[in-house]
């Protein structure tokens, strides 16, 4: 089988596909990694042979538009408004809408160099990240079967459709009318990595198939601390790698509120940072260790508990490792895995007027540490996430989705 990935941006939708891609090489199969230039050196570090097409456009859309500015501003959405898109005012639609518009975008400039390079390549099958709409339509042009993937959201959010329903937007039609496909031939499913405690249901009837979150954060080399016994009890701070991109020149303000914080408690912090956060770190308090570019599935095995962003890359690698979790999240999007986690336990969200205050993130990390029931929910949740089909057990899906 010849199986063409898709995805539109790094990490936080390139990783989650990268276990699938591995399963399917594992298999026997030729896989190709199509994605724009910037994200190519991802797909070449994780082992894969990777297809640069179209034009780095996606972070100038995040920056130069106004009305996405609600999205990557701090705030909350009503809670599981994904499932529930009935809970949305004028106001969150006109940023889903904005949302909408980009990924066209993105895909628009995707489209020609996917489409010549399917042609020539002949896959059977394209798996894509579920935002990457250039996957559905070289699918389509091709007359070949496509899957998506969803990056670990707790339903599989659809921003193609008006009012996240059924009914397609016309920027979505035109896209495809455009290259002469059908816009009406959607993913056959989506690959769902989301634990079933934490999904929510989605507004229309979707395929969901659920797949076990196998963690992959990068490649990395392992420092000699890593692996000794903390004398305290070892937490680590991340704020992600992606939001970097957006605004390159400030560092995370979740960094140094919970480096704040933690300081006064009796406990070994790290700094899970990449490379250009580590050089606006400056001078740190004694006993906080800072991770460069370290894989957080390396790091979190040996943690008590972990403070972050709201990424769901991030989440899910500490589900996975059963690791309790303090989400202090950016923006709308990254409250969800907050709430889902607080829900069955694993986790705590601070109200949105608290979570800026040094004295609450120190007491819910306290609270992590100190009181079992987040522990044991915690690693619950890893069980629970252990019962899922592997994503090799997953390459049978897109066998039987070309026979």
């Amino acid at each position: 089988m010849r199986v063409l990935f898709a995805t539109w941006a790094e990490p936080g939708h390139l990783y989650p596909l990268v276990q699938l891609a591995w399963a399917c090489q594992a298999a026997g199969h030729q896989v190709r990694f199509a994605t724009p230039p910037a994200c190519a050196p991802a797909v070449a570090r994780a082992g894969l042979i990777g297809m640069p097409v179209g034009q780095d456009v996606a972070v100038a859309q995040i920056r130069g538009r106004a009305d996405l500015a609600p999205w990557r501003s701090f705030g909350r959405w009503p809670a599981g408004w994904a499932s529930r898109p009935d809970l949305l005012d004028d106001g969150h639609r006109t940023v889903l809408a904005a949302l909408a518009d980009k990924q066209f975008t993105v895909a628009d400039a995707m489209a020609d160099d996917l489409i010549a390079f399917g042609r020539a390549w002949q896959p059977d099958v394209v798996v894509h990240d579920s935002l990457t709409f250039a996957g559905p339509l070289v699918a389509a042009v091709l007359g070949v079967p496509a899957v998506g993937h969803s990056w670990g959201s707790a339903t599989v959010i659809r921003i193609e459709t008006d009012g996240l329903g059924s009914e397609l937007r016309p920027g979505y039609r035109e896209l495809f009318e455009r290259h002469g496909a059908d816009p009406e031939r959607g993913p056959l499913g989506w690959f769902d990595p989301c634990p079933p405690s934490l999904r929510l249901p989605d507004p229309t009837p979707r395929r969901r198939i659920p797949v076990r979150h196998v963690p992959y954060n990068g490649p990395g080399l392992l420092p000699r601390w890593l692996h000794t016994e903390p004398g305290r009890p070892r937490v680590c701070v991340t704020a992600g790698v992606a939001g970097g991109k957006i605004d390159p020149d400030r560092l995370p303000d979740v960094l140094t509120r919970a480096l704040a914080a933690l300081t006064a408690l009796d406990v070994e912090v790290v700094l899970a940072v990449g490379a250009a956060q580590a050089g606006r770190l400056g001078g740190l308090p004694d006993g906080v260790r800072v991770a460069e570019s370290l894989p957080m599935t390396a790091l979190l095995p040996t943690c008590a508990a972990v403070v972050h962003h709201g990424g769901f890359g991030t989440g899910l690698t500490a589900a996975a490792h059963g690791v309790p979790q303090l989400v202090l999240p950016q923006m709308p999007i990254s409250a969800e895995i907050g709430e889902r986690l607080a829900h069955v336990g694993a986790g705590l969200l601070p109200a949105p007027d608290e979570q800026h205050d040094p004295a609450v993130i120190g007491a819910a990390v306290a609270a992590l540490l100190d009181e079992p029931r987040h522990r044991k929910a915690a690693a619950a949740l890893r069980e629970e996430m252990l019962a899922e089909p592997t994503p090799a057990e997953r390459v049978a899906v897109l066998v039987d989705a070309v026979s």
